[in-house]
């Protein structure tokens, strides 16, 4: 099996958010491909099996402990592997996927990714929620696809330390244990939004780059500056960019991609079936010979060592009394004293 690892909505490695690629012949037990991707220790691992049509693969993708619904920037990687290295010739790439159909295609900037537009709808935040996130200045909130919290600064939401914890419990709805924080740009920026997204649920603290999220706040920022099109950029440590544009029903991103790395997954791997999840057998090992447990020597007697034969104790000055054959004991002599 081969795999890629495609840094997403960036020009250039170690930067976007990396995503797991492994195409494969056909479907492997989910205890295997939750294996793989946690051994990965990427936000997402993306499979792919073709359907038997041309140009159109099954999708699923797994983080490291859990497979999630849907995942932005893993279909843009596993699109852009399948249109320039395994199928070349073309153009589009349809995947059937939990969240519906997903198209990615080839551009001459890169790639573009049509996600669902899902409908918003108002939330009031809660003032725990508030506080899990280190009480930044809300000044509106939705939810989409995920929960999302817009604060009144670019700066502020940089400065955000959040208790993953906490927000891991207290955030519930649309994915629970997801959340979006958006801010405006400052002035003079090259991008029109910025954000950054918490994912304690699925065990991410916090994604480099999440498309998904992207597809919830292009709409909202199209209409908050009356444009056909934003571009935005998540400030996590990594950080990436892209352009999105909204239709009536979808929300298209634009991104580059860049390859981190080629490989190949040994092949034991499609053999494990569904013992993924078990421990690993032990070594073969001889067989423990039974061994006689000592006869150890009676309390304080002294064992004797090998060849030693055991000798009477020497007389006494004052030997016991010898015994009579009827086994009972002579009188013992008495001494009598004389004078000379």
């Amino acid at each position: 099996m081969r795999i890629w690892i495609v840094d997403v909505f960036t020009d250039r490695v170690f930067t976007g958010n990396p995503a797991a690629v492994v195409p494969l012949e056909r479907w492997l037990p989910d205890a295997t491909l939750q294996a793989i991707a946690s051994e990965n220790r990427l936000s997402e691992t993306a499979f792919v099996a073709p359907t038997g049509l041309r140009g159109n693969y099954q999708l699923r993708w797994f983080t490291p402990t859990t497979e999630v619904p849907l995942c932005g920037h893993a279909t843009m990687a596993a699109g852009a592997m399948l249109l320039s290295e395994l199928e070349p010739e073309l153009e589009v790439v349809v995947f059937d996927t939990h969240a519906g159909a997903l198209v990615v295609r080839a551009t001459q900037e890169g790639y573009t990714l049509d996600l669902p537009r899902r409908q918003r709808s108002g939330w009031t935040v809660p003032a725990d929620i508030v506080a899990a996130l280190g009480n930044p200045n809300v000044v509106d909130a939705f939810t989409g696809e995920y929960a999302t919290v817009v604060i009144d600064s670019e700066t502020a939401l940089r400065e955000l330390k959040p208790d993953f914890a906490a927000l891991n419990r207290l955030v519930r709805g649309p994915r629970q244990g997801c959340i979006t924080v958006t801010a405006a740009a400052d002035d003079g920026k090259p991008y029109d939004f910025v954000s950054r997204f918490f994912a304690p649920g699925v065990g991410i603290n916090e994604d480099p780059v999440t498309g998904s999220a992207f597809a919830d706040l292009a709409p909202y920022w199209c209409d908050r500056f009356d444009m056909e099109s934003v571009v935005g950029y998540q400030a996590s440590k990594r950080g990436g960019y892209t352009r999105a544009i909204q239709t009536l029903s979808s929300v298209r991103l634009h991104g580059q991609v860049a390859v981190y790395l080629r490989g190949e997954l040994d092949a034991s791997i499609a053999r494990l079936h569904n013992r993924a999840s078990e421990e690993p057998e032990a070594p073969r090992r001889k067989p423990r010979r039974a061994r006689k447990a000592k006869q150890m020597p009676a309390i304080f007697e002294e064992p004797m060592l090998p060849g030693v034969v055991e000798t009477p104790p020497p007389p006494t000055s004052h030997p016991a009394p010898p015994l009579e054959e009827d086994g009972e004991t002579r009188p013992a002599p008495r001494i009598v004293l004389t004078e000379k």
